[in-house]
């Protein structure tokens, strides 16, 4: 009897943690950004939730570190925390900036490309295009009819 109550709460554990999400989604992303170990990486699921049109909401971040060598290191987090966009002019070329709050992150401020994807920003606050963000850090959009979408 026992057994099968186990059987029946992982079932329904895991069926929670496909779920649709629970409200609008502004948008999906994936990616991988450096540890400062040879061969370490982050591996970076970010949902940002809100309607289409929305200036800021409630983010949700799941981030894995995938180190080299010793597995012993490697660790995951979910973080979450709130989000805004706004426009941002920088040498006559207006970006949308996307700032997390809320949660330690390595990365907190991105660009909104028109292409989808999310850049780190550059001192000024355009996108970094450079092997130090475009190279290493870009998240990339996740198609919203994507198995996954939504969820981190």
């Amino acid at each position: 009897m026992a057994r099968s109550f186990f059987s029946i709460a992982a079932m329904a554990s895991m069926l929670t943690a496909c779920a649709d999400p629970t409200g609008p989604v502004f948008g999906d992303w994936y990616g991988f950004q450096p540890l400062p170990v040879p061969n370490g990486s982050l591996s970076i699921e970010l949902v940002l939730d809100g309607a289409p049109n929305a200036q800021s909401g409630h983010y949700r971040l799941h981030r894995q570190s995938l180190w080299g060598g010793d597995m012993l290191f490697n660790r995951s987090d979910s973080l979450d925390g709130t989000w805004s966009i706004k426009n941002v002019t920088v040498q006559g070329h207006t970006w949308k900036q996307v700032n997390l709050n809320g949660a330690q992150l390595n990365i907190w401020q991105y660009v909104l490309l028109p292409n989808g994807y999310l850049v780190p920003t550059n001192d000024q606050g355009a996108p970094e295009m450079g092997q130090g963000g475009w190279g290493c850090c870009r998240l990339a959009p996740r198609a919203r009819n994507s198995f996954g979408y939504g969820r981190a």
